[in-house]
């Protein structure tokens, strides 16, 4: 009888064994199964098309915008990932889909639908400079919007038209840059942190340090910023016909407080909803307005022309894209690894089709170490061919270290850069562990600073002096990177220095930068030193591929609903980690709106 048992649970758990087993298999192959059919439907819903009839590219910003294009195969990412991703579009791909708009004959014109930008300045600048380019076809650009900020406004300002919803909004109020202190933060909770820093500018320190802004970074940023606006309100009293001192006084007083006033000091042409905007536009193509006005995205038309970029030709430029605050080792969470950047430089400079390099920094800045490295395969390329920098919204400190021993560099109008200066930071927790906490460390160590780094104390006489030592190095390492790059007398550099940013006029006078100009512009220049007439672009580093992709929006996603309107200061607490060794980066990414 217990025999017969033991047979009857032996086969039982076969059975069941069997039956999981089963369902397994069974799961796995119909998971295989839909993998392989939402892979076949993204992928055959971006296939390549071409537009059959008259349109009008329909530009909206209101995404993300990124250095490099991260390709995605032509896999839908939304579709595969189960949830909606935001879209991150490559400012690359932007300036070339509006090239190739313009001679394109079934566009026949842009519409700037405009709301908000999810971009830096200097970035603006590339996108509006494409289309001031676009409109010598001919074709015509709108711009309309409910509600225009000083940025959209300055990207709408280039086109023909300039619309507003009535009762709409502009906010037309100059420039201001905001920065947000952790002193009284870190006394709350019983933290100090330890600066060691060369340059009386250098105030990436500053937030954790004072809890109000020093002298020195007020001055630095009140030129920044009356440099920037006095090219800002140039180009646009060039477009708009408004004299730069009535766009002065009418932010002063904040003047411009009814739609009706947008339209009478001129900087709006007409109040018109979207509907009236589409009958015009109908109108200038000569479609009845009861017939459909065609509109193509401007996503939809780069992932249609994304084969059509020039890419067979044999001459190459390589584009090397540095973007992000520059950590060691490899690139992730959006900054750039000296490692990746590096190991890309070395590539195309031993590409023998590769006959120049332009070199896209947009950073503010990072490790002293991973800059050097980055410095270094910059000198061995221009051994071998031309190097070109074009600097976007930031080049700064760590950002000009790896930018400086270029044969020429090229500064957006709106570039910030400088920033030569180096610093260290420690947190001294002391108080937090003992004294909040409870907590008591206790040290068995062979000499006097074995356990240097413990962030239970502060730091000794002798630990000071060690850091001092190494920031002083460093500093007169990038100093003389800088003189030597831009043939600079040494103690000029230093003077001009000590951390302080500089907008792209004030660098250009200064000689930290030789031209003013788009990265259009740098290619171009590229192309000339290396002789070449004929060229398309090979881009650097590799983009990652779609399943990283997913992951990282992932993470990004889940930290934004977590955080809402405090994940900027999230960011900025979590980017902490990074500053390891001594740092060469900018006082802080400015958010200047």
């Amino acid at each position: 009888m217990a025999k017969n048992k033991a047979t009857n649970g032996a086969s039982l758990g076969k059975i069941i064994f069997g039956s999981a087993l089963g369902f397994f298999i069974l799961y796995s192959m119909v998971a295989i199964l839909w993998f392989i059919m939402v892979l076949v439907m993204a992928s055959s819903s971006m296939k390549q098309q071409k537009l059959s009839q008259e349109n009008v590219l329909q530009i909206k910003l209101d995404y993300p915008i990124v250095e490099q294009q991260q390709d995605d195969f032509g896999i839908n990412l939304n579709l595969l990932s189960g949830y909606q991703m935001q879209k991150k579009t490559g400012l690359n791909r932007i300036i070339q889909a509006i090239k190739t708009a313009k001679n394109d004959d079934n566009i026949k014109g842009v519409f700037l639908d405009l709301s908000t930008i999810q971009a830096s300045m200097a970035t603006v600048d590339e996108i509006r400079n494409a289309l001031e380019d676009f409109k010598q076809s001919g074709k015509f650009i709108i711009a309309h919007s409910d509600f225009y900020t000083p940025k959209t406004y300055f990207l709408a300002s280039v086109a023909d038209k300039v619309y507003m919803t009535p009762t709409g909004t502009m906010l037309w109020k100059g420039m201001a840059a905001q920065v947000m202190y952790y002193k009284q933060l870190l006394d709350k909770i019983g933290v100090e942190a330890e600066i060691i820093r060369h340059g009386k500018y250098k105030s990436a320190v500053e937030p954790f340090m004072l809890d109000s802004m020093s002298n020195e970074n007020r001055e630095q940023l009140q030129v920044l910023l009356n440099s920037l606006w006095k090219r800002f309100t140039n180009q646009i009293s060039a477009d708009r016909h408004i004299e730069v001192t009535a766009l002065n006084n009418y932010a002063n007083k904040l003047m411009i407080n009814t739609d009706k006033k947008a339209v009478s000091f001129g900087l709006i042409d007409a109040l018109k909803y979207r509907n009236d905007v589409i009958d015009e536009m109908k109108k200038l193509m000569n479609i009845d307005f009861d017939k459909k006005l065609h509109s193509v995205s401007l996503t939809k038309y780069i992932d249609m022309n994304e084969k059509n970029v020039l890419k067979s030709e044999k001459n190459k430029i390589a584009v090397i894209y540095a973007a992000g605050e520059i950590i060691p080792g490899e690139s992730k969470d959006e900054k750039m690894g000296g490692n990746t950047i590096a190991r890309a430089i070395r590539k195309a400079a031993d590409d023998e089709n590769v006959k120049a390099i332009v070199f896209r920094v947009n950073s503010p800045g990072g490790s002293a170490l991973a800059s050097d490295v980055i410095w270094a395969e910059i000198i061995r390329a221009k051994k071998m061919k031309p190097v070109v920098v074009s600097m976007g919204d930031y080049a700064a400190s760590g950002g000009y270290y790896i930018s400086c021993a270029a044969d020429k560099i090229f500064a957006d109008p709106y570039t910030i850069t400088g920033s030569i200066g180096v610093f260290g930071m420690m947190f001294n927790a002391h108080d937090l562990i003992y004294n909040k906490l409870g907590i008591k460390v206790e040290v068995v160590e062979t000499n006097k600073n074995s356990d240097f780094g413990n962030f239970s104390r502060a730091l000794t006489p002798d630990e000071r002096n060690f850091y001092q030592m190494q920031i002083e190095q460093i500093y007169g390492t990038f100093v003389n990177h800088v003189a030597n790059g831009r043939g600079l007398d040494s103690l000029f550099v230093d003077s001009i220095a000590q951390g302080r940013v500089w907008s792209a006029d004030d660098a250009l006078k200064i000689g930290l930068v030789d031209t003013i100009g788009r990265i259009n512009d740098a290619v171009e220049y590229a192309a000339k030193l290396a002789g070449v007439t004929k060229y398309s672009i090979k881009e650097y580093p590799k983009v990652k591929p779609w399943f990283e992709q997913i992951m990282d929006e992932f993470q990004t996603s889940m930290a934004v609903k977590k955080y809402g309107i405090l994940y900027k200061t999230y960011q900025e607490i979590n980017n902490l980690q990074y500053l390891e060794g001594i740092q060469a980066i900018m006082p802080y990414k400015l958010d200047i709106e």
